[in-house]
């Protein structure tokens, strides 16, 4: 039987606020100080999205590859700055090594599905280069935050051993290797569980939107792995390579590990805590 894919109208949409309510009853009933921030984030999500529908179509009417480097770079710009806002600590030059590391990854990632892969042609073309650039470059920073606040964290945690290593001769990559490997497991887990729970219990969102729009089920796994794969390349590059370079931000010239940074973030806290 072949499914008749149903294009939804506004007031379909509008109907699907009766989970946002359903939500907000729970939470309101659980006394649970959330229910604001649901209202916030469903409005917030529907203008936005909204508003990317009819910009994305202003896109996808593009066939310039200036434009559309253009705009990835405004793209990855945005998201370094979002991620480099997440911190709670100041580290020198932390946007501009976010911004080399988003745009070095997400040329490489994306020029090897354009072209090797999919073989896009042109490999400029926008509704190839856009969406899968977005994937590319959201997963990419939320990683990175992930394995940089995770690496902050272990450099606080050991702090005793990292001055002990470092008396004894070792020179900084080796006192912060193990804070290293533990935050770069860290960001890559989510990545690794997705890839072993994808088809046993869930149909990711990106496959179920192909087949909801009538496309053969086989060619939506298809995309759908080389999506995982895709996002799990991504974020092993950009942690390894944004990890490597923070690192040495915590060591002066005589290698002498700055312990003062870390007390950055709990001031921070401290003082948002008693603003509030």
């Amino acid at each position: 039987m072949k499914f008749d894919f149903l294009v939804l109208s506004w007031y379909d949409v509008v109907f699907s606020l009766m989970f946002v309510a359903g939500s907000y009853g729970l939470l309101r009933y659980w006394k649970l100080d959330l229910s604001q921030s649901l209202i916030i984030g469903s409005v917030r999500a529907f203008l936005q999205l909204t508003i990317m529908g009819y910009v994305l179509t202003y896109f996808f009417r593009q066939n310039n590859w200036v434009f559309m480097i253009l705009l990835l770079l405004i793209m990855i710009s945005i998201a370094s700055f979002e991620g480099t806002r997440r911190q709670d600590i100041h580290i020198k030059n932390m946007f501009l090594i976010f911004l080399g590391t988003m745009i070095l990854t997400t040329f490489v990632i994306l020029a090897s599905i354009l072209v090797f892969i999919m073989e896009v042609k042109p490999w400029y073309f926008p509704y190839a280069m856009i969406p899968i650039a977005g994937m590319i470059i959201g997963n990419a920073t939320n990683s990175t935050s992930l394995s940089i606040n995770r690496f902050v964290g272990e450099l606080r945690h050991r702090q005793d051993e990292i001055e002990t290593l470092l008396s004894l001769g070792a020179p900084p990559r080796e006192a912060i290797i193990d804070a290293y490997r533990d935050s770069l497991k860290a960001a890559l887990i989510p990545n690794i569980n997705g890839m072993m729970m994808v088809g046993l219990v869930q149909i990711p969102g990106v496959m179920t939107g192909q087949i909801l729009s009538g496309i053969d089920p086989l060619v939506a796994v298809k995309y759908q792995i080389i999506i995982m794969y895709m996002w799990t390349a991504t974020a092993t590059l950009a942690n390894v390579i944004i990890l490597s370079i923070i690192y040495r931000g915590f060591f002066n010239e005589r290698w002498q590990f700055k312990k003062q940074m870390l007390s950055q973030g709990n001031k921070l806290k401290k003082i948002k805590s008693t603003s509030k």
